[in-house]
């Protein structure tokens, strides 16, 4: 009897935790990382479908906080020192950042005071949340006139944060995530966006690409390769420049073209270096959307709309229906 009802316990827990996942809506969009000023207008049909969409949580391709493995591929092999050395020269010790997000994290939720903001967008720094602490930046250059009034850029901690910011704006405003992602959680009051990006198999794939490369240089199915990119980039152009770009890239016959440029194009060949390439790009965009389950349990979102480049979307979108996820595309969306 106890043996039966221990079972019953464990199957009534994996039943409620598989309800859980499925009760979740996922809306997968992929972008493009950065558009000139001549071709902005690619975002607005999009940003307005979402607008429509109301989504109550959103993922971002950036690197989870604590991924010390991911964050050295993108801050660079020695940034936990540098970290500890950006603490001392900003708060006087070293300090766990955890803490004071949630501190200002929860001023905020009850006041919208730019002095909570500008310590909460220090900790997300210190924290290596570089996803949220880009979101702040956003929120800040929005009403930059208040803000700017705030910061004594004569002090250590004021001169990096101004630098920062301003470094930030200029990277990221052409892009997606000033674009779409910021502006959407800022209209739904949205205040945390999960990252879910995993950078562990950059050498993997990049030592993977380069050896069946130099291997195929100079062949007839090389310059196929090439081609196929070539004009596959030229499409691409055509619709950026008509404004249609993203409702092009998101469209299911592209996402399988796309998936057939990088992982099948070459398959006959039976190269072993070209299978572990293809091998080690679907172990990362199957743990991205391993990271995605675990954002949409943690945030018990209803409605999650996940933001990556749109070579992505294929297997990540595979993944999470794997996982009995009902995945929608933009042109699912009125």
């Amino acid at each position: 009897m106890k043996k039966t009802a221990v079972l019953l316990v464990l199957l009534t827990s994996f039943l409620f935790e598989a309800f859980a996942q499925k009760k979740t809506e996922i809306v997968l969009i992929g972008i493009f990382h950065d558009l000139p000023d001549s071709l902005q207008c690619t975002w607005a049909k999009t940003y307005q479908k979402l607008v429509r969409y109301k989504p109550d949580q959103i993922a971002i391709e950036y690197d989870m906080p604590d991924d010390s493995a991911s964050l050295v591929h993108y801050l660079g092999p020695n940034y936990r020192a540098l970290w500890d050395s950006v603490a001392l020269a900003w708060i006087g010790q070293k300090i766990n950042a955890a803490d004071s997000i949630k501190h200002y994290s929860r001023l905020l939720s009850k006041k919208n005071n730019p002095k909570f903001r500008l310590q909460l967008w220090k900790y997300y720094h210190l924290g290596t949340d570089m996803g949220n602490r880009d979101y702040q930046t956003y929120l800040i250059e929005k009403e930059w006139d208040t803000y700017s009034t705030l910061v004594d850029t004569t002090q250590t901690w004021g001169k990096a944060f101004y630098t920062q910011h301003k470094s930030t704006v200029k990277r990221r405003k052409n892009g997606e995530f000033f674009n779409l992602v910021f502006p959407l959680a800022r209209k739904y009051n949205i205040a945390y966006l999960y990252p879910t990006d995993n950078k562990v198999t950059y050498p993997a794939q990049s030592e993977a690409y380069g050896a069946f490369a130099e291997a195929l240089e100079n062949t007839e199915d090389w310059k196929k390769y090439e081609a196929y990119w070539q004009k596959f980039i030229a499409d691409e152009a055509v619709q950026k420049a008509n404004c249609t770009g993203l409702e092009f890239i998101n469209s299911e016959a592209w996402i399988d073209h796309t998936d057939f440029g990088q992982t099948r194009i070459l398959a006959h060949l039976k190269n072993p270096d070209y299978a572990e390439y293809v091998n080690v790009w679907y172990q990362r965009n199957e743990s991205i959307a391993s990271r995605i389950i675990a954002a949409a349990q943690l945030s018990k979102a209803k409605k999650m709309v996940v933001f990556y480049g749109n070579m992505h979307l294929y297997p990540v979108k595979k993944y999470l229906e794997q996982q009995g996820f009902k995945v929608k595309l933009i042109g699912d969306l009125k």
